[in-house]
């Protein structure tokens, strides 16, 4: 009985730390106009790096509900989805003409501090 109790709080430790996002992933793009799938439940590109005037689609691709949100409130894909809730398929394309270092996160998934599912944004030269 002890080992099937520390077997599921082995398997349940691993699922969290592979459910907790992208910390560490390194992945990166870089682009003019980029998509970024939000997969379950991490973004594909950790960092994303854009020109001033450059966009990018924000696109579901997994079976949960996901956004991506200015962790200082500045933009959201609601302010271009109308919804917080995008799903497999949907996209919300966002272009920034202001130059700056955004903390970027899943409302449901990660946090404004840049924990689980979250990312920065670096727009210009940050």
């Amino acid at each position: 009985m002890r080992r099937r109790i520390l077997a599921l709080a082995i398997a349940g430790a691993l699922f969290l730390v592979a459910c907790g996002g992208s910390e560490g992933d390194g992945d990166v793009i870089e682009g003019e106009d980029v998509v970024v799938d939000m997969f379950d439940n991490r973004f594909e590109y950790t960092e994303v790096s854009i020109p001033v005037g450059g966009s990018v689609t924000w696109r579901g691709a997994g079976a949960n509900p996901h956004n991506a949100v200015d962790a200082d409130g500045r933009w959201s894909t609601e302010d271009v989805f109308g919804s917080l809730d995008q799903h497999e398929g949907d996209e919300a394309k966002l272009t920034f003409d202001n130059a700056g270092t955004y903390t970027f996160y899943c409302t449901y998934h990660g946090n404004a501090q840049g924990n689980g599912m979250a990312g920065t944004l670096i727009v210009g030269e940050g």
